[in-house]
């Protein structure tokens, strides 16, 4: 059953009810508004739509428990959605400890841009109502709250500090570089080197090239297993992704959501008759969004990794799409293509309510004194 509302004033003169889901069937309910609100506010991702918290929970949730709070004016409009879960940490100590967190992000599936979900111009009195609600209505539920992998313009944050006065950590995680898209592929091989554009005319001169799309040319499922394999293939033992049964499974059930939805950008390229590389990507909100792939050994040498990404391009701009986003973490290729980066930080906090909050604050406090010791 569905929690009993908490109401708090509104700075556009109404009330604003946060209610908690409890139930399936409240859940579904939610479903059908969640992506018309995830579009129209500042936190509008891939990693936050619908078929990718829905799924995630279903895979990864069991370990934890599920807390969605849901803003609501007094008509019952909806203004707001905090996806976070309760568990524990890890060790002796950190399993004593309840960790609030955001719905994404303790699994090995990579979401990124995490954050609260509120309606476009309603950031500051729907994010205070919400976090009113955690420090007051939720404070004998969690001791710790950490937030991952959130663009560090997140309003959020700013609502967050309000709320911890002083006591939130801000931290950075990494750095997302993305490039936007010229309007024709024409003008996007211009802005490349000389040397780039002579090797891709080459390549198609001298080979059979064809660009296939998971969902039209190749199925789905089909598509998600050559991946798997390309990117083993590319990486061997030294690979970090389609490890764990849990991977595979959420991935495989997230792809065939996401292409029932258009939102699917899988990806290969067949080179006289034999598929030497893929992209397991998205396209949602007018961009791309690189997430995985691989490419055989063999054609290394050919560079088989930036024709397959010259493909994904040249994709996104024939359907309209004004950037291609790398997502986080440091790599040559991605400061090769980018020509921007935004920045993504994590968040900690100790409930000011909680024993062992504040313990967790003072030992935390004392590991940074005794680090900053050991440097100097």
């Amino acid at each position: 059953m569905t929690s009993t509302p908490a109401t708090s004033p509104s700075a556009s003169g109404g009330s604003i009810k946060i209610r908690r889901v409890r139930d399936d069937a409240d859940w579904a309910a939610l479903g059908a508004h969640w992506d018309e609100l995830l579009h129209d506010s500042e936190a509008d991702a891939v990693f936050l739509c619908r078929d990718w918290i829905d799924t995630w929970l279903k895979v990864y949730g069991s370990g934890g428990e599920r807390v969605i709070l849901v803003a609501e004016d007094e008509t019952g409009a909806l203004l707001g959605i905090a996806p976070m879960m309760l568990d524990r940490g890890a060790g002796r100590l950190g399993r004593w400890v309840r960790r609030l967190l955001l719905v994404g992000q303790k699994a090995d599936t990579a979401s990124e841009y995490l954050d609260w979900i509120i309606r476009r111009g309603r950031e500051q009195d729907v994010g205070d109502a919400l976090a009113r609600h955690v420090t007051t209505a939720m404070a004998h539920e969690w001791d710790v709250l950490c937030f991952d992998a959130m663009l560090s313009t997140s309003a959020t944050i700013e609502t967050l500090r309000r709320h911890f006065d002083g006591g939130l950590s801000v931290k950075p995680l990494t750095n997302a570089p993305y490039v936007t898209l010229a309007a024709t592929w024409d003008g996007f091989l211009e802005q490349k080197r000389a040397k780039f554009r002579q090797r891709l005319n080459k390549f198609h001169r001298e080979h059979r090239v064809r660009v296939l799309l998971g969902g039209h040319d190749i199925g789905v499922d089909e598509g998600m297993a050559v991946i798997r394999r390309l990117n083993e293939q590319r990486w061997g033992d030294a690979r970090r992704s389609f490890l764990s049964e849990r991977y595979r499974r959420f991935h495989d059930e997230v792809a065939a959501r996401l292409h029932e939805r258009g939102r699917l950008l899988l990806i290969f390229l067949e080179v006289d008759g034999t598929i030497i590389a893929g992209r397991y990507d998205f396209a949602y909100g007018g961009k791309g969004w690189s997430f995985q792939g691989g490419w055989l050994p063999e054609w290394e040498k050919l560079s088989a990794g930036k024709l397959m990404l010259a493909e994904i391009m040249r994709w996104c701009i024939e359907h309209g799409l004004r950037e291609y986003d790398f997502l986080g973490g440091a790599a040559a290729y991605k400061t090769d293509w980018s020509n921007g980066e935004r920045t993504l930080v994590t968040l900690d906090a100790a409930n000011p309510r909680s024993t062992r909050g504040k313990l967790w604050r003072l030992l935390r406090e004392a590991k940074q004194k005794l680090t900053a010791k050991l440097r100097a």
